[in-house]
């Protein structure tokens, strides 16, 4: 991996050549990641891995006609040819009426600490195999039946630097470890859907414990299979699943190119009640324990802590800069850059659903009847602009007086996002921390279900 004041060094080199080459504007995103990896496959260690990336966008205007480049070769005569190829695609290229400049130098950046340990960095393939390992052998103890399907681990380092003409200059760098199984078990009639789980944190104390225990007692209840009832009921979502809901559809309508196009069905909804009061939402770049949390984002904005949703009313969007330029406002620090196509995307970093007061366990026992919905499947097909889903729940366990018995096999949910968040009656206490969202389950009520037959 390539330290980031050298990135930064490299960025500020292509900044100055490509105004030297006739470029009026000009900017540069770089990136280096190192990782070692190992896959689970069927029970087994299937592969060991170590890989070294770099990879290098520049973007630059002549008058408001736009070219980019991109190499994943970090030298200066790289950068050289491809700054010739950014500026000759500029020059054919027609104009961006709508473009307007850059993002300008910040008065400070967050400090953001525990987001690089040296420890993540410093493990070898042993160390990494070794987490893969303890997760297998300990699937088999705590159940005979589990098969772990798939899986792995890794420990990843990373290094990022952006400069542009205005004189922005800035790098990060983060580390975090992983440790990822899935599993199914037989059963009388078949196998238990598959079960997934995983951990993620900055340093090597990924929870493989942890882990496989949520696997292996999930596995458990599903190896009962038990018939669900259509109607309207409770549902219980874990983040797993409404994290995906909420993905292809929310997190779709705060975008703010989203809102400027039209394509958002709450884009004139600011300052309104959209879900229940029982409900906060927030993208928090600074996080610490958020693995998309950083000091910028890929336009060397500062990262921040914006509020979507407070107690139900819709409080902000998300901006990068070219829309936020073009819609009057300012940028919330949620530019990613799509290295290869040196496009700038709006992007949420983490997405975080505030707890509630009581147990997951807590509100089973009190749960007469309903699901709990642990994964779905079919997430991508729903609609970003009208906000309708219509999902599998996989698993989906059937809770009766208290208690988890079995697992209901195509179980489907269908319905509008804006009407589930309406219908959210409580949160549990105790957050998740995944990849994309941070928070705890949500308890929906009144949620129309339909059960195979």
């Amino acid at each position: 991996m390539i330290e980031e004041k050298t990135l930064l060094d490299l960025c500020e080199y292509i900044v100055k050549a490509g105004k030297e080459k006739g470029a009026e504007h000009i900017e540069v995103h770089a990136a280096s990641e190192s990782e070692v990896e190992s896959d689970v496959e069927m029970g087994q260690i299937s592969q060991v891995s170590k890989k070294n990336l770099s990879e290098i966008a520049i973007r630059l205007f002549i008058g408001k006609r736009m070219g980019s480049a991109f190499t994943n070769i970090p030298t200066q005569d790289a950068a050289n040819e491809a700054l010739d190829l950014a500026i000759s695609a500029a020059k054919a290229t027609t104009e961006d009426e709508d473009w307007s400049g850059l993002p300008s130098p910040a008065d400070e950046y967050p400090v953001i600490e525990g987001l690089w340990q040296d420890s993540v960095v410093d493990s070898d393939s042993g160390e990494v195999v070794g987490l893969a390992g303890k997760a297998l052998s300990l699937s088999v103890k705590a159940d005979p039946d589990l098969i772990p399907g798939f899986g792995g681990s890794a420990a990843i380092g990373f290094s990022a630097a952006y400069a542009n003409s205005n004189g922005v200059a800035h790098s990060d760098k983060g580390t975090f470890a992983l440790v990822v199984l899935g599993g199914i078990a037989p059963t009388d009639t078949g196998m238990t859907p598959m079960v997934f789980a995983y951990d993620i944190a900055r340093d090597m104390n990924v929870d493989v414990e942890g882990t496989v225990d949520d696997v292996a007692s999930t596995i458990q209840i599903c190896k009962n299979s038990v018939k669900g009832n259509s109607g309207k009921h409770t549902i219980i979502m874990h983040p797993l699943a409404y994290g995906q809901v909420m993905n292809f559809t929310l997190i779709q309508s705060i975008r703010g190119d989203n809102v400027a196009r039209g394509k958002s069905k709450i884009g004139d909804k600011l300052g309104e009640k959209i879900a229940s009061e029982k409900i906060t939402v927030v993208d928090d770049g600074l996080h610490p324990r958020g693995v998309s949390s950083s000091s910028a984002d890929d336009e060397g904005v500062p990262r921040r802590r914006t509020p979507i949703i407070e107690k139900g009313v819709l409080r902000s969007f998300l901006w990068d800069t070219y829309w936020a330029n073009k819609m009057g406002v300012k940028s919330t620090g949620n530019a990613k850059r799509n290295m290869r196509q040196g496009l700038v995307d709006i992007s949420p970093s983490n997405i975080v659903v505030e707890p509630g007061e009581r147990e997951i366990e807590d509100i089973i026992k009190g749960t007469k009847h309903g699901y709990y919905i642990r994964g779905v499947q079919g997430a991508h097909s729903s609609n970003p602009e009208s906000g309708d889903f219509s999902i599998v729940g996989n698993p989906a366990i059937l809770i009766e007086n208290g208690k988890m018995v079995g697992a209901v096999h195509g179980l489907m949910v269908a319905g509008n996002v804006y009407d589930l968040l309406n219908q959210v009656d409580e949160i549990a206490k105790t957050p998740h921390y995944l990849q994309s969202i941070i928070g705890p389950e949500i308890v929906f009520k009144d949620v129309s279900l339909i059960a195979k037959e």
